[in-house]
This record gives C-alpha cells, structure tokens and sequence, in this order.
C-alpha cells in the first residue's frame, strides 16, 4: 500500500508544469567559455565553439595533402581534430589536439586565432607547432582562413 501510494504521489510530482522560460534561459546562454576571452571577442568565440568544423586544411604548405574532417575549438581552451595525411597512393588517418588563444575579434563572426599543438598521430606533424589565422566562422564552422 505504502509503495503505491509513492508511485502515484511520485507520478503526479513529475508531471507538474514546466517552466518555459527556464528553458528557454538555458538554450540561451550557449555554449560554455571558462577561458580568458577579450569582451569584443566573446560573440566570435561563442559562434566558434558553437560549431564542428569539417574538410578544413589546417595549413597553407604545399606537399602532402593534409585535411581535418572534424575540427572542435572548445570554450575550455583547447582544441582536437581528426584527420589524414595523404601522400601519393597513401592516405594514413590521423588526429591531433592542443591549445588556443583569441585576439581581439572584428566581428561576430571574423577573428584572429593562435593555436599549438600538443598531440598529433599525423605523420610530419612536430609537437609545439604554432598556427596563426584570422578565421571566418559560419554556421557549419569555419568557412575562410587566412594564414598569418
């Protein structure tokens, strides 16, 4: 008897009315950022880390080809990415991961980024190496990259 009446009391307690704008307050606020961001920045970041980008060249050098088909700047400061390396009848999968930090942003979606990399399975890849670019993000992530 006790456990029935817990069931319909715990039944009638999940199905109380909710609220719509506490939804709504939380789908609002996006994605988390705990990094140091420069206030101009923060909707740049937001539009960033919002998105996963894919089929991106992560340099401009010629020689191999060298592709990530999945590319996540995350809120926390870092980064990863999975990708290949592809040269002549080879194409070796690969991925890779790091750091990042913004410059002041000229737009929402227009910015200035710099990231390391600390791990990389990617064949001629070095640990420590150091990208530049003023990136172009859209909604299926970044869309332009303008090497520094």
């Amino acid at each position: 008897m006790i456990t029935a009446t817990f069931t319909i009391v715990s039944l009638f307690t999940a199905c109380g009315e909710k609220s719509p704008s506490a939804v709504t307050a939380a789908a609002a606020s996006g994605p988390k950022i705990s990094m140091t961001v420069p206030d101009g920045a923060k909707p740049f970041v937001t539009q960033l880390i919002g998105t996963t980008t894919g089929n991106f060249t992560p340099t401009d050098s010629d020689g191999a080809t060298f592709e990530y088909t999945r590319l996540q700047f995350k809120g926390d400061g870092t980064w990863s990415a999975d990708g290949y390396v592809e040269a002549m009848d080879e194409k070796m999968e690969c991925s890779e991961s790091g750091t990042w930090t913004v410059e002041e942003a000229t737009s929402s979606t227009v910015g200035t980024l710099s990231w390391t990399l600390t791990e990389t399975s990617c064949v001629g890849r070095d640990k420590g190496a150091e990208t530049r670019a003023q990136l172009t993000v859209g909604k299926t992530g970044i869309e332009n990259a303008l090497f520094r």
